[in-house]
């Protein structure tokens, strides 16, 4: 069985799982602004009570987005290092595809809206399918990932007469979601984040259809590929 190591901190948590001998160990914390001191620390630790060492590791997972534009990067540098340090996999994983898989996992629903507050008036959003066997486990993007206003959020043709329930921080944004989307969503959870467990399943899953994440690939996914910045008066 492989060792794969997974980080996150694309939102407010700093999170980190190790998959090890057929088991995940896990740790994260409630830490904005302390990413770059906690991840490496967490890293060690739960590679050290999983009894292997660094070099054991045959890949390491990323959360790559969308979220905090430094939270991004500072999760892929920080796999990156590794993965071209130890010569193993690198494997870059969607934000929005571990929320519908972690909100899955607790909760049994696979037909899930994920929406993160992207700020700037906007959310990332897509609108899952989750499936899973016995020996699989697959997340759809049905639709595609996205970033637009709340109000334009769409469902694709293939989710447009199910029952979704909604998780992720853009869902404090519920009341300006089309009327369509507020029907349809049965429940919801604004305060779940990313969690690197889900990043960590995604990966195996990966491995085990024969993808080899390289570097060249391993990079963070903004999905808005443009930020605007509002002058100050005095300053256009």
């Amino acid at each position: 069985m492989p060792n794969v190591l997974a980080l996150d901190t694309s939102s407010d948590y700093c999170s980190v799982s190790l998959y090890s001998k057929g088991k995940l160990t896990s740790t994260s914390e409630l830490a904005p602004r302390s990413h770059t001191q906690l991840l490496l620390p967490m890293a060690k630790k739960v590679i050290e009570n999983s009894s292997i060492s660094l070099e054991d590791l045959d890949a390491v997972a990323f959360g790559c987005g969308p979220g905090s534009f430094t939270g991004l990067r500072i999760a892929a540098g920080v796999a990156q290092g590794l993965a071209y340090g130890l010569n193993c996999s690198i494997l870059p994983i969607s934000n929005l595809q571990a929320m519908a898989l972690q909100h899955y996992r607790q909760h049994g629903k696979n037909n899930i809206l994920v929406a993160f507050d992207a700020r700037m008036g906007e959310v990332y959003w897509s609108a899952c399918q989750v499936k899973v066997s016995d020996q699989n486990v697959a997340v759809v993007t049905c639709g595609g990932e996205h970033v637009s206003a709340p109000e334009a959020i769409f469902l694709p043709d293939e989710l447009n007469d199910c029952d979704l329930v909604g998780v992720g921080s853009g869902f404090s944004f519920l009341e300006s979601f089309p009327s369509l989307i507020q029907q349809r969503v049965s429940e919801f959870d604004v305060n779940a984040r990313p969690q690197a467990e889900a990043i960590c399943e995604l990966a195996l899953s990966a491995m085990k259809q024969g993808i080899t994440g390289t570097l060249a690939d391993a990079v963070p996914s903004y999905i808005r590929d443009k930020v605007t910045w509002q002058k100050l008066p005095g300053r256009e």
